[in-house]
């Protein structure tokens, strides 16, 4: 992505709340070889086909300029219970470029041959591997974009106020909106016949949308007889049409997979007083701190999947939700019969002493998506607190170095993340929590996150 940030000033260097930039996010190439390789075009499958050989994904958009403006006003300037107003706003863009970079993994670029039965040792010519082809009908998947595909875009504002109570404490009340426009939308086509039968078809556009709204709460006091202190809260609620960019069953309006609807973070951080004429005990004692955070959070969506088939028509995947029945829970806590399919769960061997009701779901017809929707159940929420007990050391005036004991989920609560939820899976696994919290998120080693059980780490930081 290229861009240019136009940030004018005022004199004297203090910067002005208004700036412009411009964002380029051109198709991605090859430097030893061919970029990946499209269609020719994606409005029908049937005749479609590769692309000639260095034919850009998308065409460049030329378009991409986003304004940001913020502005703040001082209402009240009483000493210590200072009112201030701020408000911005902003246009911010994304690329794309993860979808446009999974073609080097596909036609044109790999290659595999399958042998049944073959005996091993294979043969010189077993082991042998064709080069990669782009002649139809196609060994491997293809990864097309829209060749017009436009950069999606978000428009965020927000409205501020912060209110002074005393020289060391703030209250802040802010309310923040965003909307996202021609966000990416990736579907997996299934042909049954024709060139992609053999590879598989993949195809990124701009459609999906998005809104968010929320509410937030901040209260700060500055370092005072060595105690600071910071708590938020934050009410916001999260929807979508599409909560992820890749390979979508299709495009369902509902809370967005990552809504939390309540979120509260706290943090104190104490230095420990103590002054010592004892050079020993001085150095033993002294300059000792304890770092506290406190997070607790509502539970995300679960999308509750109730069969899974290939539309005909247009040669999708696609899930179906059941329906609900009328009068049943949710969750249960207890030992549950089934009428209609004399099911019996129970809750008390599943992780966090509840599961979802198998009984509240009933598959809906085939091809009919049920009333239940998409995201329409909570999973669990997440509470974890952490603990840091520190001591710094003064090596020089500019050199310093900290020791940090740290306790993560130091009263290692149980914090339950991916519940089976497609009821096919029948009594012995829907609705069960099969991990915890930390091993769900993705991304990073599971030890480097939240919700996992309690876990102990000592370190030493040079500060200069």
């Amino acid at each position: 992505m290229s861009n240019c940030y136009c940030h004018p000033g005022r004199a004297g260097g203090s910067p002005h709340p208004l700036g412009l930039r411009w964002d380029i996010n051109p198709a991605p190439g090859n430097l030893i070889g061919p970029p990946p390789y499209n269609l020719n075009q994606i409005t029908d499958l049937a005749t479609a086909q590769i692309a000639p050989t260095g034919t850009p994904l998308w065409k460049t958009d030329w378009h991409g300029f986003a304004p940001r403006l913020g502005v703040a006003y001082q209402v009240h300037q009483a000493s210590g219970y200072e009112t201030v107003l701020r408000t911005g706003f902003g246009l911010f863009y994304d690329m794309g470029n993860t979808q446009g970079s999974e073609g080097f993994r596909g036609v044109g670029f790999s290659t595999y041959e399958a042998y049944f039965g073959a005996p091993f040792p294979l043969t010189s010519a077993q082991v042998y591997l064709p080069p990669p082809s782009i002649t139809p009908p196609y060994n491997e998947e293809v990864f097309a974009i829209d060749p017009n595909l436009k950069l999606p875009y978000t428009m965020q504002w927000n409205v501020a106020v912060e209110q002074g109570l005393g020289a060391r404490q703030t209250l802040t009340m802010n309310y923040l909106g965003s909307t996202g426009s021609e966000l990416l939308k990736q579907f997996e086509y299934i042909p049954p016949t024709g060139a992609f039968a053999a590879g598989g078809l993949d195809i990124t556009s701009n459609g999906a949308s998005s809104v968010y709204n929320a509410l937030q709460v901040k209260y700060q006091e500055n370092l005072s007889h060595g105690l600071q202190a910071l708590a938020s809260y934050t009410w916001a609620h999260a929807i979508d049409d599409a909560s992820s960019n890749f390979q979508l069953p299709e495009l369902l309006r509902a809370s967005s997979d990552f809504d939390i609807r309540q979120n509260l973070q706290a943090a104190v951080t104490y230095d420990i007083p103590g002054a010592y004429s004892n050079p020993m005990e001085s150095a033993l004692l002294s300059h000792w701190g304890l770092d506290t955070r406190i997070s607790a959070r509502s539970a995300l969506p679960l999308d509750i999947i109730g069969s899974t088939t290939v539309n005909p028509s247009t040669q999708q995947y696609e899930n179906f939700h059941p329906n609900l029945i009328p009068g049943q829970p949710i969750y249960v806590h207890s030992l549950q019969s089934c009428a209609a399919t004399a099911t019996i769960t129970n809750p008390a061997a599943a992780p966090g002493g509840r599961l979802l009701n198998l009984c509240a779901f009933l598959p809906a017809l085939a091809g009919v998506d049920g009333n239940s929707g998409r995201n329409s159940v909570r999973g669990f929420d997440a509470v974890q607190a952490d603990l840091a007990l520190r001591r710094n050391f003064r090596i020089s005036e500019r050199l310093h170095m900290q020791f940090r004991a740290e306790a993560f989920n130091v009263l290692n609560h149980a914090i339950f993340g991916s519940i089976y939820n497609n009821i096919t899976y029948g009594p012995s696994q829907f609705g069960y929590a099969y991990s915890t919290l930390n091993s769900s998120l993705g991304g990073l080693s599971s030890l480097y996150q939240t919700g996992g059980p309690r876990s102990l780490q000592i370190s030493l930081k040079l500060q200069f």
